[in-house]
Formats: C-alpha cells, sequence, structure tokens
C-alpha cells in the first residue's frame, strides 16, 4: 500500500514538501558525518524520495545510489538528476530487499525524512536494521533522523493541518489528518489534496508505526551496530542518529 501511495503522489511530493525545516535539519547534521568521509565515498539514501538529498551529495563528488520503494518517486528522482548531469544510480528497494538489490558495499546509509516510521512493526524495524548493516562496509555509518514519538504521545502534539501550496499548475488546498491506534501499533496518515476551487478531494493513506528510541536503539545493537549516537533537531520534535 505505502508503494502504490507513494506513486500516487509522487507528482505533488516537491511541492508539498517544499520549505520542511527538517530537511534543512538534516543536512546540517549530515554534513558533520561527511566530512570525515574520503572523496570517492559511496553513499545510499535508501529512501530517497524524488532525490533531493541524493543529488545534493552527488553536486559534492560522492558516489552516490539512490533507492526507494516507489517508481514513481523514482523517476521524478532520475529525471532532475538527468537534467544537471548527475550520475546517480537509482533503484526500486524495499529497506528488507536491499542485499538482493544492490551488489556495493556502502560508506555511508542516509534515511532521511522520518522514513522509518514506515515500518509495520518492531519485527520490520529489527530486520530493516539488519539489511542496512549488512550492506555497509567495515566501519560504515548509518545516519536517520525520526520523529520523537515519545515526545509526541507524552504531549498529543500530533494536530490535523489545513493549508494552502503554489505548484506550476496552480494553488491547492492540503488537509492533513491522523488516526492513531496506540503506542506501537499501526497507525495512519491520511493527504488529502484538491486544486484550489474544486469540490472534491483525493485522498493519500501512508501507514506509520510510533517507536521509541530504545526500541531503535535495541534494533541496531542486535543487528551489530557498536557506536551509536543521538542529538535533537532544534524544536525537539525530531532527532537525528548516527550509528556504526
Amino acid at each position: 500500500m505505502i508503494r502504490q501511495e507513494y506513486n500516487n503522489i509522487s507528482s505533488l511530493y516537491d511541492i508539498l514538501s517544499e520549505g520542511d525545516d527538517g530537511a534543512i535539519y538534516f543536512r546540517m547534521y549530515v554534513e558533520k558525518v561527511l566530512e570525515r568521509l574520503p572523496t570517492n565515498a559511496k553513499i545510499l539514501d535508501c529512501s530517497c524520495g524524488t532525490g533531493d538529498h541524493a543529488i545534493w551529495m552527488a553536486r559534492q563528488g560522492y558516489r552516490v545510489f539512490a533507492s526507494d520503494i516507489s517508481e514513481g518517486m523514482l523517476n521524478r528522482g532520475r529525471e532532475k538528476a538527468r537534467k544537471e548531469n548527475l550520475d546517480i544510480h537509482f533503484f526500486r528497494s524495499s529497506w528488507e530487499e536491499l542485499p538482493e538489490k544492490t551488489n556495493e558495499k556502502y560508506d555511508l546509509v542516509v534515511c532521511p525524512g522520518n522514513s522509518l516510521s514506515h515500518v509495520n512493526s518492531l519485527e520490520m524495524l529489527g530486520s530493516t536494521t539488519k539489511t542496512i548493516k549488512s550492506i555497509l562496509k567495515d566501519g560504515g555509518q548509518f545516519f536517520f533522523d525520526l520523529r520523537d514519538w515519545e515526545k509526541t504521545f507524552s504531549e498529543d502534539n500530533l494536530f490535523d493541518q489545513e493549508f494552502e501550496v503554489q505548484s506550476k499548475t496552480g494553488l491547492f488546498d492540503v488537509m492533513y489528518s491522523y488516526e492513531i491506534h496506540g503506542w506501537n501499533m499501526p497507525c495512519t496518515m491520511y493527504v488529502d489534496t484538491r486544486p484550489k476551487g474544486e469540490e472534491d478531494y483525493t485522498q493519500y493513506v501512508f501507514d506509520f508505526f510510533p517507536f521509541g528510541y530504545q526500541q531503535i536503539y535495541d534494533a541496531m545493537i542486535e543487528a551489530g551496530f557498536k557506536k551509536i549516537e543521538r542529538d535533537s533537531f532544534p524544536d525537539e520534535d525530531y532527532y537525528f542518529v548516527i550509528a556504526q
């Protein structure tokens, strides 16, 4: 379902995410990791979406690979990279399929955009961290950001939103709403969009799974990561983790 919904929303994805502070903070923190990598380092963005982070890293001269579960998102990423004459290998893969879909070993794997929240169980969280560890070089690093779900639940701060976005084709009405079933239980986000002035919305449905830092920490230790560091974004609704 996630794959199909991201295919469906791929043409609007860049509009909806434009100006996202999380993307700015992600790059600010990952730059510290990039500074320690060799210039010919291999990097995989394993939830690349429409490719913006992968393209940003490729511009800096790194050997960048990019995977996503959605072919629609990948096609938009390929188009952007082609316009900039950047050599990025895009390929479709879920996290658990990565060892089958790539023969490379990476110096760095990144997973931006709170993407790990799309696991559907703690078992999938465990299998995902293990497959990512398996495609890293010795000493390779895994970098990701994640919503602080403990804070979200304790403060009940996941609010419905309604706003407008401007695209090349016109103005859109957008609504975000959430169906919360509980901690460590599959939950649902609804994204409703319509061109301004039209009556009917198009709805996109995305599952997510709220889990805590201790759970991702335990999963990474079990996967074989030895050093795990955490820091918070300025607003503390998100945090980032670097593990090796």
